[in-house]
């Protein structure tokens, strides 16, 4: 009896050990089949998968725990195909959103002035591929007392123009000059609070029996040059003048609180200015000159040498030996105002080149010399007309118009069309244009 519960207990923990055996290796075969997690805090991994990296099954195939109906599937092709098209119409709107942000900003920045003028401003730089080829806004069209990084070769250049016998180095001419003469405290940059509108009268005697006196004195500076004279022509040249600009062999004294502005074709003037000023030594250059000019020391302007070679090059082309002093006072002005208007240029009807308060027997002569090239500068002033008027053309408005004349559409001129002049002289060819937009830069001529 008692052998024979012990066999039965001995059979029964057998039973047991084989369930537990049997157990484990079933959990054993089932647990092969499952993706190893990762451990905490790790993530899974990525790029090429190798099966020593990947204990799952393969993909496509379904673990044997898993009936054909379990298993997960893919988008189908049309699926992926509608995906790629909506990411794509996504990519586009994005880029449309950005085309329009950079359109906005653009006509933005088209539609902000620079300046506090009402139309434009030549700081704007909107004018016509022509003009935008030739103006270069970061010329430095004034001589400072330090600073002024002048280019060897401009100024070899210009050392050339009008040789003279001088053992100082323009350093130390600069020196002493302004030692006389105070440093230019201009403000050269544009600021929306200001308009700064500048008229530009050339000494021609096509300005004989204009009528422009009104317009010209309405401008906020007027820029005269050379031995200009307003008595007794205040009615066609204006009264007021706020620069005078000359060079030693054409001074003039200049009336209280007007900027003389010294154009300096050779190191020699720049002396002169300097005795000019103060002691009166320097009397001969290339010819007698005015010993002492009155003057507001506090008011003088120099131009800067490298400007001379920038206007032979960029606008007269090298035409002439070097530029004349109208041409150097249109382009100073381009550079030193916010809106330009220019007068008194050109031949009269009779194509002669005189000074409209003279008859001058030697008419021509300013042609004739081969120095500057008159038909050149003037054809750049004639082209000035032509870029601007080409927006007509397109069908867009173009801020001038042609009748007898070419006159600005606004309240200041729009009173010459009826004028009794212009009615009774069939030959006068004028214009009044502008370069960029409406204001930047207007000429009054005749018999071009």
């Amino acid at each position: 009896m008692i052998v024979r519960r012990k066999a039965c207990v001995a059979l029964v923990i057998t039973a047991i050990l084989f369930l537990m055996i049997a157990s484990q290796s079933i959990q054993r075969r089932y647990f092969l089949f499952q993706p190893a997690a990762p451990p905490r805090g790790q993530s899974a991994p990525s790029g090429r998968m190798t099966a020593a990296d990947f204990t799952g099954p393969i993909s496509g195939q379904a673990p044997p725990y898993l009936k054909p109906e379990q298993i997960p599937l893919g988008p189908t092709e049309e699926e992926m195909v509608e995906e790629e098209m909506v990411e794509e119409e996504n990519d586009e709107e994005e880029n449309d959103e950005e085309e329009d942000e950079m359109v906005i900003q653009e006509q933005h920045m088209k539609n902000t002035k620079l300046c506090g003028c009402s139309d434009a401003c030549i700081s704007d730089n909107n004018g016509s591929e022509w003009f935008s080829q030739r103006y270069d806004a970061k010329q430095q069209p004034i001589l400072k007392d330090t600073g002024n990084n002048l280019d060897s070769d401009a100024l070899q250049w210009w050392l050339s123009l009008q040789r003279a016998g001088n053992d100082q180095s323009l350093e130390e001419v600069i020196s002493k000059m302004f030692q006389v003469i105070s440093p230019p405290s201009i403000d050269l940059e544009p600021v929306p609070s200001r308009c700064r509108s500048c008229a530009v009268v050339g000494n021609s005697g096509n300005l004989r029996h204009s009528g422009h006196g009104a317009l010209i004195d309405s401008h906020g500076f007027v820029f005269r040059m050379n031995r200009a004279v307003t008595k007794g022509f205040e009615e066609d040249v204006g009264r007021r003048t706020t620069h005078h600009i000359l060079y030693p062999e054409s001074a003039v004294d200049i009336g209280n609180g007007i900027s003389l502005v010294l154009l300096p074709f050779k190191l020699r003037d720049l002396e002169w200015l300097t005795s000019a000023l103060s002691t009166g030594t320097v009397k001969m250059t290339y010819m007698r000159v005015k010993e002492r000019v009155q003057a507001d020391k506090d008011k003088v302007l120099v131009v800067n040498p490298a400007f001379f070679k920038y206007v032979h090059e960029r606008w007269t082309e090298s035409h002439g030996r070097y530029p004349s002093t109208g041409m150097l006072a249109i382009i100073f002005a381009l550079h030193v105002c916010d809106q330009v208007s220019v007068f008194g240029y050109g031949a009269d009807k009779q194509g002669n080149w005189h000074h409209y308060w003279e008859k001058n027997q030697f008419a021509g002569a300013f042609k004739k010399t081969g120095v500057h090239s008159a038909d050149f500068e003037n054809q750049i002033i004639k082209q000035l007309a032509n870029e601007e008027c080409k927006p007509m053309i397109r069908g867009t408005s173009c801020p001038v118009w042609f009748s007898a004349c070419v006159i600005q559409q606004s309240a200041a001129v729009s009173s010459l069309r009826n004028h009794s002049f212009w009615a009774s002289h069939s030959w006068v060819t004028c214009a009044i244009i502008d370069v960029g937009r409406s204001g930047l830069f207007k000429v009054v001529m005749k018999s071009l």
